[in-house]
């Protein structure tokens, strides 16, 4: 006699509805929450309520997870700066674009970027790709704000302080609503730009 859905066990109706998103998902929560200990097979599978192997459809190892959850960061938290010098605007607009990356509402999860840097803490290569990052995303800064017409030596310095004050932000888990933090943005982008916020 064949299987209805009512005997099927629960676990295994879930690991036939499980998708790899599903996996990195999970994956990317376990790394916030506990670092990247906690992002392992049989504990994503407890988190999961399934069994192993519905993650080996999905991936050959942990290994490639975790190259997976690189590019997760890469894609959410990295790219969305980098394409802000798409396009044709003032670079005024530009920079008030990137802090609006800063400020939330898209893919950009700084409780990601934390994980990354503790992750960082015990592997070199996460250490490289991170580095990497960091000079990437202040790069941007720095020709948005040259672009703006300050000197190379104030806008590589501007550049700086505008990233290491947020990071900084994020580093000391400084708690504010919304609503405070989209109050305080205009003081904030006239010290750190030295310009008003720009309408558009």
């Amino acid at each position: 006699m064949a299987k209805t859905a009512d005997t099927v066990p629960d676990k295994v109706q879930a690991s036939a509805r499980l998708g790899r998103a599903d996996w990195i998902a999970a994956a990317r929560t376990a790394l916030v929450d506990g670092g990247v200990a906690e992002v392992k097979v049989d504990r994503l599978a407890t988190r999961l309520r399934v069994t192993r192997g519905s993650f080996y459809w999905h991936f050959k190892s942990r290994a490639e997870l975790l190259d997976t959850l690189l590019e997760d960061w890469r894609n959410a938290n990295v790219e969305p700066f980098l394409h802000v010098l798409d396009g044709q605007e003032e670079p005024v607009l530009r920079l008030k674009r990137f802090f609006g990356i800063w400020l939330g509402g898209g893919a950009f999860d700084p409780a990601l970027d934390s994980a990354m840097r503790d992750w960082a803490r015990t592997s070199k290569p996460v250490a490289r790709l991170v580095r990497e990052a960091d000079a990437a995303r202040t790069d941007v800064l720095r020709r948005i704000f040259a672009a703006m017409g300050y000197a190379d030596t104030e806008a590589e310095v501007r550049a700086r302080v505008t990233y290491y004050h947020q990071v900084g932000y994020y580093a000391l888990g400084i708690v504010e609503s919304r609503q405070l933090r989209e109050a305080l943005f205009p003081t904030y982008f006239k010290v750190l730009a030295g310009h008003d916020v720009p309408e558009g």
